[in-house]
C-alpha cells in the first residue's frame, strides 16, 4: 500500500498519546511541533496548495482563541500569552489537516483504520511495560499512553458492528481490548467509553434494525459479559491484588471532595485532584468574570505544591480558572456545535456518512467526559479537534455530492 498524506497525519496523532514534550526560552515544545511542518509540506506537495473550509463550530473556535489571547495580553503581558497562543493555532491548523485528510470515504477509511491499529500499539506497548515491571493491573506506569486504552477499545467495537462480514480476528480484538481496558484501572477511560460506545451502538441500531445490526451488538454484549466473567473470576483468584477495592474507594473520594481531612482520601492520586479542583475553584472565584489567564493555573499549582504537581487534572476547570465565564462560555459554543452537527450526520442518508457521525459522535463523548479527569494539552485538544476537523472532511464530500448532483 503507497502511503499517502492521511496515513502520515493519522500516525502522527497517534503519537500524541505519548505526551512528549520539551522546554524551550520560546515555548513548550511537544512531539507534534516536530511532526508538523512535515505535515504541511506533505500536504501540499500531495494536493498542490493549502485550503481551509470552515462550519460554525471552527468559526466559534476561532472567536474563542481571539478571546484567550485579547485577555491574557491583559492579563499577563503579550510575550507570555503569544508562547501559549502559537500552540493553539497550531491545534486549529491541525484539525485543518485532518479535514482534507478525511474528505473522501476511501481515504477516511484508510485515516481512521491508522487511528485504530496506531492506539492499539500503543495500549499493547503500556500493558507490556507494566506487565514487565510487575503491574498486572494499573497500567499507569507510562501515564499518557494509557489514554489510549478507552479509544483503541471503541474503535475495535466500532471496527465489529459496522464491517459487513465479521471475523474471529475481530472478535479477539474485540475481547483483548476490554480486558485491557477493565485492567487498567483508567476509571475515566471506563466511563468515557461507556458513554461513547453507549451512544454509538444506539446509533447504529437506530439507523437500521438490520439482522446484521442487532447479530453484531448482541455478539458485542455477549462478549462484555463472558469478559466481566473472566476478570471476576481472576480477581477472585487473587484477592491480594484488592482492584475492585482500590477502584469503588477511589470513587468514594467524590463525597470528600470538599473535605479537609487528607487521612480520608484512597490515594494520592485522588488526593492531588481534590485539591486541585478546590484550587480551580478558589482561582475562579477570585476571578470570575475573566479569570486568571492563559496557563496560569499551570503557575498556580506549582507555587501551592511547591513543585510536585502541575495539572490541572480537568480541561474544563483549567478553562474556567483560566479564562472566566466569559471563556468558559466561549468555549462551550463549538462543542455544542459539534455535538448538534454530529447528531445531524447521524442521520444522513448515505450510509458511509452517518456511520462516521455514529463513531465520531462516540470519540466525542469518550473524549468530553475524559476531559473532566484529564488537562493534558495535546491529548485534551485531540479529542476536540479529531471530531471537529473530520465534521469539516465530512461537509466538503457532501458538498461534492451535492454539486454532483445539480
Amino acid at each position: 500500500m503507497k502511503i499517502k498524506f492521511h496515513h502520515v497525519l493519522a500516525f502522527f496523532l497517534v503519537t500524541l498519546f505519548f505526551d512528549l514534550d520539551y522546554e524551550s526560552p520560546l515555548i513548550r515544545l511537544r512531539i507534534i511541533d516536530g511532526f508538523l511542518v512535515v505535515l504541511v509540506v506533505l500536504m501540499i506537495l500531495s494536493v498542490g496548495r493549502f485550503k481551509t473550509n470552515n462550519n460554525a463550530a471552527a468559526m466559534s473556535f476561532y472567536i474563542f482563541m481571539i478571546y484567550i489571547l485579547v485577555n491574557g495580553v491583559l492579563k499577563i503581558g503579550f510575550s507570555t500569552t503569544i508562547k501559549e497562543f502559537f500552540q493553539l493555532i497550531e491545534y486549529v491548523f491541525i484539525m485543518h489537516l485532518i479535514a482534507k485528510a478525511t474528505d473522501e470515504s476511501k481515504k477516511r477509511e484508510e485515516f481512521m483504520n491508522v487511528l485504530f491499529w496506531g492506539t492499539g500499539c500503543v495500549a499493547i506497548f503500556s500493558v507490556i511495560y507494566n506487565v514487565s515491571r510487575g503491574n498486572y493491573t494499573d497500567y499507569k506506569d507510562l501515564d499518557a499512553p494509557k489514554h489510549s486504552f478507552a479509544v483503541f477499545a471503541l474503535f475495535a467495537v466500532a471496527n465489529l458492528i459496522t464491517s459487513k462480514k465479521k471475523t474471529l480476528f475481530q472478535l479477539i480484538t474485540v475481547f483483548f481490548a476490554l480486558i485491557i481496558l477493565l485492567l487498567s484501572g483508567e476509571r475515566k477511560g471506563w466511563v468515557g467509553f461507556i458513554a461513547g460506545g453507549g451512544v454509538f451502538t444506539y446509533l447504529q441500531l437506530k439507523a437500521s434494525l438490520s439482522k446484521k445490526n442487532i447479530q453484531a451488538i448482541v455478539t458485542f454484549m455477549v462478549i462484555v459479559v463472558i469478559v466481566g466473567i473472566i476478570t471476576e473470576l481472576y480477581f477472585v483468584s487473587q484477592p491480594e491484588l484488592r482492584y475492585l477495592d482500590r477502584q469503588l474507594s477511589s470513587f468514594s473520594d467524590v463525597s470528600n471532595i470538599f473535605s479537609d481531612d487528607n487521612s480520608q482520601f484512597a490515594s494520592r492520586s485522588d488526593e492531588d485532584r481534590i485539591f486541585m479542583f478546590n484550587l480551580g475553584l478558589e482561582l475562579f472565584a477570585n476571578n470570575p468574570i475573566s479569570g486568571v489567564g492563559i496557563d496560569q493555573f499551570r503557575r498556580y499549582v506549582e507555587e501551592a505544591t511547591h513543585g510536585w504537581s502541575h495539572d490541572a487534572h480537568n480541561f474544563y476547570l483549567k478553562v474556567l480558572a483560566e479564562e472566566g465565564i466569559i471563556g468558559i462560555v466561549l468555549f462551550f459554543i463549538p462543542l455544542f456545535l459539534i455535538f448538534i452537527d454530529l447528531w445531524k450526520k447521524s442521520k444522513n442518508k448515505t450510509p458511509h456518512i452517518a456511520t462516521a457521525a455514529h463513531i465520531l459522535m462516540g470519540l466525542f463523548l469518550l473524549g468530553g467526559l475524559v476531559n473532566f479527569f484529564l488537562a493534558a494539552k495535546a491529548l485534551s485538544w485531540f479529542y476536540i479537534i479529531l471530531p471537529c476537523g473530520m465534521l469539516l472532511g465530512l461537509n466538503k464530500e457532501l458538498t461534492f455530492y451535492k454539486n454532483s448532483n445539480k
